[in-house]
């Protein structure tokens, strides 16, 4: 029962996804890298249901590989958003320390087949950095209430989310060397965080507006 709880917790992700491609119409350039880290996401939820249900394998390697496709998108995002235009040496900083990190650990030291920390952690960090400085953008630059603002809504989603998954990367770790009734439940909340971010992506979603139509005057 808890097995199958778990699992139906995990798709969630399909209620951003599913509102997405309602919504296809409204994503435009503006939000289509997160839509597009939505339809990854669902697609190696499947590609880890089919490794770890079906042939009981591990699923080290999908989970290495999408974890670096969600830096990119997310950070592809942040871009559209602006981040680009207002930090272009930090952006290219960041872009290239990241994947350094993830290319040096998974490949250089052959750890592809195995859940390495450096490259989550790093990655996690630097999206909360990103989705808390883009907050302080709008509290400074827009007037709007920011909860009717798919873009506040989703950089909170990725603060919950992954200060959580900086925590969650230790408890997995230090779980190697024995596991710990704390760690233990850290592990097994992390998919009702991940429910709780994926609710608050489905509404970011649908508060996307439509896009604006130019007349001539």
């Amino acid at each position: 029962m808890r097995s199958l709880l778990l699992f139906l917790v995990s798709q969630s992700i399909l209620l951003p996804f599913i509102g997405g491609l309602v919504r296809l119409r409204r994503i435009g350039k503006r939000y289509k890298p997160f839509f597009l880290l939505l339809a990854v996401g669902v697609a190696t939820e499947l590609i880890n249901i089919y490794l770890i249900k079906i042939i009981h394998r591990s699923n080290a390697i999908s989970s290495n590989i999408y974890a670096l496709a969600e830096w990119l998108l997310i950070f592809w995002q942040f871009r559209v958003w602006g981040f680009r235009r207002t930090r272009k040496n930090a952006y290219l900083a960041l872009l290239i320390l990241a994947c350094a990190i993830w290319i040096t650990e998974n490949l250089v030291f052959g750890q592809l087949v195995h859940f390495p920390p450096y490259f989550r952690f790093s990655y996690s960090f630097l999206i909360v950095l990103l989705s808390v400085n883009k907050i302080n953008f709008m509290i400074t630059h827009d007037d709007r209430n920011l909860l009717s603002r798919p873009e506040f809504l989703i950089c909170i989603g990725f603060i919950i989310y992954f200060i959580y998954k900086i925590i969650y990367e230790w408890a997995y770790q230090v779980s190697l060397y024995g596991t710990t009734e704390i760690g233990a439940t850290i592990v097994f909340l992390e998919a009702y965080i991940n429910a709780l971010t994926n609710v608050i992506f489905a509404i970011a979603v649908l508060k996307i507006p439509a896009p604006e139509k130019f007349t001539l005057r």
